[in-house]
């Protein structure tokens, strides 16, 4: 298995020291570009070079829309994704993982959802400019997050099917199924919250998400919140 592991767990740590970490468990990291580990800072593109691994990077989250209704926050996030991309491909990394953006206000829908198809439509042509694989990340059970189910236009970009997320709306097999699907986020949870547990200690039946990962040769990465959690993951895969 293509398997990675997310920066996530090791936040607390600077990027170049999360990465030995993570070497010493995968030859595959997932940088998640956020606080210490930014791809916006020359230190860590550098720590990232250094080594040998192979990398995806989930992409920017936090102070992000790109379904804003407002025209200068939607075009301010699709910028800083885009500076984030170019930052990613310049790591060498893969793949680059977007989530689809809110609307605050459920009458604001409709328009929020045509303001995040035309961003996604922007950041689409990045993949041929910058040579790296763009993917769109599923979310969660929520009255205001979209692509809760598999109901967007990707503009031919792939799908991260986070099977956590999946879990809480009931749409996993939905997105197991999806022609898009490029890559998985693996932990799990009590089917009440997103909760991000070791692999095994919530509800989630693993079985058929590995079976599609084995058959269709599609990366993974674990997605814990600490190193235990990555740990007991890695045991309960050995396991299954």
């Amino acid at each position: 298995m293509k398997l990675a592991i997310s920066t996530w767990a090791y936040l607390d740590l600077p990027l170049e020291q999360a990465l030995k970490r993570i070497s010493e468990l995968s030859d595959r990291a997932e940088i998640l570009c956020e606080a210490r580990h930014s791809l916006f800072r020359p230190e860590n593109l550098n720590a990232a070079t250094s080594f040998s691994m192979k990398y995806s990077v989930h992409g920017l989250i936090a102070d992000i829309n790109i379904a804003s209704i407002y025209p200068e926050f939607r075009e301010a996030s699709v910028n800083l994704h885009r500076r984030a991309i170019a930052a990613s491909a310049a790591a060498g990394a893969e793949l680059y993982i977007i989530h689809p953006g809110y609307t605050p206000w459920s009458f604001c829908w409709r328009e929020a959802l045509l303001c995040l198809d035309q961003s996604l439509g922007e950041l689409a042509p990045l993949q041929e400019e910058l040579g790296i694989r763009l993917a769109v990340e599923n979310m969660p059970k929520s009255d205001w997050l979209f692509f809760s189910k598999p109901d967007l236009d990707l503009h031919g970009m792939g799908l991260v099917l986070d099977v956590g997320h999946a879990n809480t709306c009931g749409t996993l097999q939905e997105f197991l199924s999806h022609p898009a699907l490029t890559h998985i986020h693996l932990h799990d949870n009590s089917g009440k919250g997103d909760e991000h547990l070791a692999l095994g200690q919530g509800c989630i039946d693993l079985q058929p998400v590995l079976k599609i990962i084995e058959e269709r040769n599609i990366s993974a990465a674990l997605e814990q919140k600490t190193d235990k959690a990555v740990i007991e993951s890695l045991q309960a895969l050995k396991r299954l």
